[in-house]
């Protein structure tokens, strides 16, 4: 049986860190690939409401100054954690070890749990509000037509098939916000006088982070409960395209990514490569020409199971 010295304690904090750590670095978020990507500063952050600006214009005579928008929308921090004991017992029989790939997972949670308040926010958005006090995804978002009048467009079909999103992350803004105040860390509570320690009977391993997530640009996202078919992925494309400035000219979007569950994967990433697909879900046998090969990039995201 082992002595509990603090070079053996701290040799196991080592392993347990480097196990957490080298998981939770393991490989870029998913998130990142459609949500902007923010640094935190305070308990809080204030982004301006995003209102839709005109385009450039000829100058002539004295500038015309455009707002960013009446009000503001606030993205407030949460504070997380997730806690392990390992037992007085397991070091003192040389057990120690098996809490090894228990760290590993407390990293690999932290690493993936941007992905789930992300694809929170996507389950949510046809009854969450977004900045312009419309549900994000909506069907009845304020647009304008090509001499600036006032209309609505939708970025948003109810359906009965399970949900794909078609997305433009081309720009530094994205339909998404992820901010972090304190990314995720490990810390030890092993010093065999700790109160908790004490008490207990367990040393403690525990990651904490603060950090939220919020709704960016509705314009930059279409999110379909209709069957994945060429004709509905061109029509949200087409939808996507239709969204103007309040000066009427064109916003310029063109969404390249398709985020689905699991379930829609191969199907997506058959519209992606294949000149030739199954198009009707009722006809899985009959192939017609894929005349959007090409067009939509398919992203797997699990988190939305």
């Amino acid at each position: 049986m082992p002595e509990i010295t603090s070079p053996l304690l701290g040799s196991i904090n080592n392993g347990l860190t480097l196990a957490f750590n080298t998981q939770l670095y393991a490989a870029e978020s998913v998130y990142k690939k459609f949500t902007y990507d923010a640094t935190s500063t305070g308990t809080d952050e204030i982004y301006p409401s995003m209102d839709l600006i005109g385009g450039v214009r000829e100058w002539l005579g004295a500038r015309v100054e455009q707002e960013l928008g009446n009000h503001t929308f606030t993205i407030k921090n949460r504070k997380y954690e997730q806690t392990i004991g390992v037992k007085r017992e397991d070091v003192e029989d040389d057990k120690y070890g098996l809490y090894t790939p228990v760290a590993s997972e407390l990293g690999r949670s932290a690493h993936e749990f941007p992905d789930l308040l992300v694809a929170g926010l996507m389950k949510n958005g046809t009854t969450t509000a977004g900045y312009d006090n419309q549900n994000f995804l909506d069907v009845a978002h304020p647009n304008f037509d090509p001499s600036g009048n006032a209309s609505t467009i939708a970025n948003y079909v109810a359906g009965g098939s399970p949900g794909w999103y078609l997305i433009d992350n081309s720009r530094m803004l994205k339909p998404f916000i992820h901010q972090t105040r304190v990314p995720f860390s490990l810390t030890a509570r092993f010093n065999p006088d700790d109160p908790s320690v004490f008490d207990n009977d367990k040393f403690l391993w525990g990651t904490r982070g603060r950090m939220n997530a919020g709704f960016g640009l509705w314009q930059l996202v279409y999110y379909s409960q209709q069957p994945m078919t060429q004709a509905n992925l061109l029509a949200g494309r087409t939808a996507m395209a239709s969204i103007r400035r309040p000066d009427g000219t064109p916003m310029g979007i063109k969404p390249t990514l398709l985020v689905v569950p699991p379930t829609l994967f191969a199907q997506s990433n058959s519209y992606y490569v294949n000149s030739l697909i199954a198009n009707d879900p009722a006809n899985p046998t009959v192939l017609v020409e894929n005349l959007i090969k090409g067009f939509f990039e398919p992203l797997e995201y699990p988190w939305l199971n």
